[in-house]
């Protein structure tokens, strides 16, 4: 994740509201399978398959988005796939295009088609996203192949590829559902609901969909996440402050950004912190992992950070276990209580950002049991349930975590420096009328007594009574003084 989508984040978390909504338009595709093995889908008058994906397509689109419906099996001469049941900005009535499709046939009276899932996303990702970023929904009862031949189980290898080693797929999600049915050949107890993102920006609009619970209309259970396996793995969701009573931790409105309420007599150089580490790679228990930290600075400067203990091990999903971090406070990123900044506060909150990396080194994934369990009830004999198996080759991870340091400065610079203007201010103001008004002060030059105006600042020549000169005086703010002295003359102040 980019610090920039992180700091877009943080903003949101800041006012304890939602973020925004979803900033422009995206493409959706809704691919149905409708071969042999969805007959009972289509057979049972009490599926809900069409219903679902009518409910699923009003949930996520919006009127903008570039929408189209497909039926999708396996290509042959006499029988096209995928084919466009509707197209169109926004889901329009879904239900309605739905209405007619039913199990396809490889041939006219042939027998029923098989499925080839990558064919239908790639021609899907070629052919209406014109190779732009899109989410690709597959509907599917997790079967290839009536036969489940050969064919079939390289066909599962390609679809798994495309999942998890596409680059270009840049988040999966799954949601296995129960729906039982029956057929006149098959029964079913399960359906299987994929959203493929195409490229990063519909990545980000996918899990947009989910923080903000579009998805949530339609699905009841969290979405199972196939990909990213790299990332965003965990959460820590603080506890406690050991090492000082003036520091409070807790979680934003966002449920990942950490926010630290710091008074700044109090600041230390370091955060002691008791929390938890969830696991967020639902479905997936991390089975063994060794933990690194750092703590980034606004600037980009990168601080140690220690965790104890440094190991994680056995942690199913959703699970949280107990840890002890020692947060660096970027120091040098915190104003002083005279600086500009905390002065322009006028005594409230100054906001200082950062990021926790938590890293997971030698990380090992496996399905846990209890979701393993519910896929062999859903899709008894179900080959296409190793998609959920992660890689083998993603040993590591990486959660970058917000931190938002508010730091409470006191009035006492702000109560300094406003009574210091104010004295410039009252002391240029008297300065100001005591230069407008003159003074009368008695003068004697060479034994002669005379009465002069003076204003604050000014000097004045002195003569003797014959016109000439006899010197000069000059004031400040108070009494004037003898600035020069004549020859063969004399002055003398006296007061008044």
């Amino acid at each position: 994740m980019s610090l920039k989508r992180l700091w877009a984040r943080l903003a949101c978390a800041l006012v304890g509201l939602a973020c925004p909504a979803l900033a422009g338009a995206m493409q959706h595709a809704f691919l149905v399978q409708n071969s042999g093995w969805m007959e009972p889908f289509y057979a049972d008058s009490a599926s809900q398959l069409k219903p679902l994906v009518a409910a699923v397509a009003g949930a996520v689109t919006d009127a903008s988005d570039e929408v189209v419906i497909q039926a999708f099996n396996q290509r042959t001469a006499s029988n096209p796939s995928p084919v466009v049941l509707y197209q169109g900005r926004g889901a329009g009535n879904a239900q309605a295009a739905l209405a007619p499709l039913g199990v396809a046939l490889k041939a006219p009276g042939g027998a029923m088609a098989d499925t080839d899932f990558k064919e239908a996303v790639v021609s899907t990702i070629t052919g209406p996203f014109k190779a732009q970023p899109g989410i690709v929904w597959i509907f599917t009862n997790n079967r290839n192949s009536p036969n489940n031949d050969a064919q079939t189980t390289e066909r599962n290898r390609e679809f798994y590829r495309l999942v998890h080693l596409e680059p270009s797929i840049a988040r999966t999600l799954a949601f296995p559902l129960r729906m039982p049915v029956q057929g006149k050949h098959y029964r079913a107890t399960g359906l299987m609901v994929y959203a493929l993102a195409y490229g990063e920006p519909a990545a980000q609009h996918l899990q947009a969909l989910v923080e903000q619970g579009r998805l949530a209309r339609v699905f009841t259970a969290a979405p199972a996440r196939l990909k990213p396996l790299d990332q965003d793995g965990l959460r820590v969701v603080p506890r406690e402050v050991r090492n000082s009573a003036d520091v409070q931790a807790a979680l934003a409105a966002d449920g990942r950004t950490l926010v630290f309420d710091i008074d700044a007599a109090a600041l230390a150089p370091r955060i002691s912190l008791r929390a938890g580490f969830e696991n967020l790679f639902f479905p997936y228990e991390i089975v063994n992992a060794e933990v690194r930290a750092e703590m980034v600075a606004a600037g980009g400067a990168r601080l140690p950070l220690q965790v104890a203990p440094a190991r994680l091990s056995g942690l199913a999903p959703g699970a949280a276990t107990e840890v002890e971090l020692q947060l660096p406070v970027p120091v040098a990123q915190v104003p002083s209580p005279w600086s500009a900044a905390a002065i322009s506060a006028m005594g409230k909150r100054v906001l200082v950002p950062a990021t926790v990396e938590v890293s997971l080194a030698g990380q090992q994934l496996r399905i846990a049991e209890g979701f393993r369990q519910s896929l062999s009830e859903l899709f008894p004999g179900d080959p296409l349930s190793e998609v959920f198996l992660p890689p083998e080759g993603l040993k590591a991870s990486t959660a970058h975590i917000p931190v938002l340091l508010r730091i409470q400065y006191p009035l006492l610079p702000v109560v300094v420096v406003v009574g210091g203007l104010l004295a410039l201010v009252l002391g240029l103001a008297a300065l100001a009328l005591l230069a407008g008004r003159s003074a009368r002060y008695d003068v004697t030059v060479d034994g002669f007594k005379r009465t002069v105006a003076l204003k604050a600042f000014g000097s004045l020549e002195l003569r003797d009574p014959e016109g000439n000169r006899a010197g000069s005086i000059k004031r400040g703010l108070g009494a004037p003084s003898v600035v020069e002295v004549a020859e063969g003359h004399s002055i003398t102040l006296g007061k008044r």
